[in-house]
């Protein structure tokens, strides 16, 4: 989330509680859409640690009928080897952000051959979609990227790093699959409504007064009532906290020393409830400060050793699939594809650009 992004206006013949309440749901499902061109995300070809790289984006419509756009970087294949299976830590960015969030994070974790892949979230950045739900139906577009994902034949284990938003959305679906090898939740809240409780009365945010603590309870109600008819789900349904105890796969918790937004104790709840292998860290900044190189760096190495690279197997009808999604691939053109049927990745344009030779 970016709260310094979030300041509604609101007409001046409405009564106080209206004025919190506007602000307050425009905060929560409609915050500012991120714009950007795709030329943003660099190029097709790359280099990174010496690692050769390739950047394919991808139209995916998940289970709901929201149309993603998604990028997917990864080591290339080495043609005259064996088929080989690169883990992939899927990213899932903030409630106003979009999948450039993840862009600096490509040539760390191509060199350590890690594919990243990346995705705007339904109404965020140029995927469809009017209102996000801060992991509500999120959770359920991140199953249909992970079910594409786990299709190809270059997958190996996946995991999930997610800030704000997008570590409420992980954490979410990770306790609906056991398979996950490893996440990063970064500055997830604990419960939205203990959130938006706290954003009422909170003198930090743009609103002229925080909400009198005996007009939270209507401001609430008004919210929820807002909330359920424009995004389809209940606040009060929306905590995080039910599925940390739910969740098994080793965890990294992080959270913004001066985080005013979503306050450390949401983490601090999570990581006490969390029934996996976890560790959490505390960082300089606020909830928006960029993470330094060596918190990073300290990311990618637990990835690293928890997505094991899984060997693939090589066989006869593996390599005639890749042989298959390689050619698909190659399409010039962008291509929409289902999460419920055959998939296809196009050639779209972070780095060392590499020059193609001519034939």
């Amino acid at each position: 989330m970016t709260p310094c992004q979030c300041q509604c206006q609101c007409h001046v013949n409405v009564n106080a509680s209206g004025r919190y309440e506007f602000k307050l749901w425009n905060l929560i499902i409609r915050p500012p859409r991120a714009t950007y061109d795709e030329s943003d995300l660099g190029p097709a070809e790359f280099v990174a640690g010496g690692v050769r790289a390739t950047r394919r984006d991808v139209k995916l419509r998940t289970q709901r009928g929201v149309l993603l756009s998604c990028s997917f970087f990864s080591p290339s294949q080495d043609k005259k080897a064996e088929i080989q299976r690169f883990p992939v830590v899927v990213y899932l960015h903030g409630n106003s952000s979009s999948r450039l969030e993840a862009c600096n994070l490509v040539g760390a974790l191509i060199s350590q051959r890690m594919a990243l892949f990346c995705f705007d979230a339904a109404g965020c950045g140029q995927s469809e979609g009017e209102y996000v739900s801060l992991g509500w139906h999120e959770r359920d577009d991140l199953a249909a990227v992970i079910s594409f994902l786990r299709r190809l034949p270059t997958c190996g284990q996946i995991g999930l790093w997610g800030r704000s938003m997008g570590a409420a959305t992980a954490l979410m679906h990770s306790g609906r699959d056991s398979d996950l090898g490893a996440l990063c939740l970064d500055s997830s809240f604990a419960s939205l409504r203990q959130l938006v409780e706290e954003l009422a009365q909170s003198k930090d945010f743009p609103w002229p007064l925080p909400v009198p603590s005996w007009l939270v309870g209507a401001v609430l109600a008004i919210i929820r009532v807002r909330v359920k008819a424009l995004a389809d789900f209940d606040i009060e349904d929306l905590v995080p906290l039910h599925h940390a105890r739910r969740s098994s796969a080793p965890a990294i918790f992080l959270h913004g020393r001066r985080d005013s937004f979503i306050q450390l104790r949401h983490s601090q709840q999570l990581y006490d409830a969390y029934s996996g292998s976890k560790e959490f860290i505390m960082v300089e900044g606020d909830h928006n400060s960029a993470r330094g190189g060596q918190v990073v760096g300290h990311i990618i190495n637990f990835f690293k050793r928890c997505l094991r690279q899984v060997a693939l197997e090589s066989s006869t009808a593996c390599n005639k699939l890749l042989l298959k999604s390689v050619a698909l691939l190659a399409l010039p053109c962008e291509t929409f594809v289902s999460a419920q049927v055959d998939h296809r990745i196009s050639v779209a344009c972070c780095l060392v650009p590499v020059r193609c030779k001519q034939p």
